[in-house]
């Protein structure tokens, strides 16, 4: 991991200890307070829907999760998970990966120019509308289905092991999901927010 990732988890034993836990001694297996419920696989022979993308730098990994559909499962495939990648490692990554205009890419709509400078680029890449509430009602969405997660993903695994709703002073279970290491679910969010909903 880079260096400021590192002292990102490190200092969560300061912070939340539940997650320093999970992220930095690898002592939490489950979570039964967990948003999303899942199964792992060894690979997916559901019809390509979209990939969705979400856009770090530093500290935050830039994140690209492929979404399957087979029935009513959906199945999820982390495919980048990187920091410091600017936007000519973007496309050299999108390229390797044999990326092209057929294929969609929902991305954070927070970076207006780094979505245009990749679609200049020659991909079909759009950003995601972002409506009220639309972290929870992103969530409902892939919550639809029974989501099976690649088990070469192991970023992703490790995010939807330990993303849960913020409990509040009270102890009381909000209905806020914590705005941390969720890169590559925030990824697989917007794909199945903009791709699978009649709504968006």
């Amino acid at each position: 991991l880079p260096m400021e990732m590192i002292t990102a988890i490190e200092n969560l034993q300061y912070k939340n200890e539940k997650l320093y836990k999970i992220y930095g001694k690898g002592e939490f297996t489950g979570n039964d307070k967990a948003i999303f419920e899942f199964d792992i696989i060894d690979d997916t022979d559901g019809t390509f829907v979209s990939f969705g993308f979400d856009i770090g730098y530093a500290n935050d990994p830039s994140a690209l999760v492929a979404i399957y559909k087979k029935g009513d499962e959906l199945h999820l495939e982390e495919l980048l998970y990187e920091t410091k990648l600017v936007t000519s490692d973007i496309i050299e990554r999108f390229r390797k990966l044999e990326i092209d205009k057929s294929h969609e890419i929902w991305a954070d709509s927070s970076e207006p120019r780094l979505i245009e400078e990749i679609y200049r680029s020659g991909f079909n890449i759009k950003p995601v509308v972002k409506g009220k509430d639309s972290i929870n009602f992103g969530i409902e969405v892939m919550r639809n289905y029974k989501i099976k997660i690649l088990k070469r993903s192991q970023n992703l695994i490790n995010e939807m092991y330990g993303y849960e709703y913020i409990t509040d002073k009270n102890g009381y279970v909000t209905d806020k999901p914590q705005d941390y290491m969720n890169h590559a679910i925030d990824a697989a969010r917007y794909a199945a927010m903009m791709s699978l909903s009649q709504k968006a």
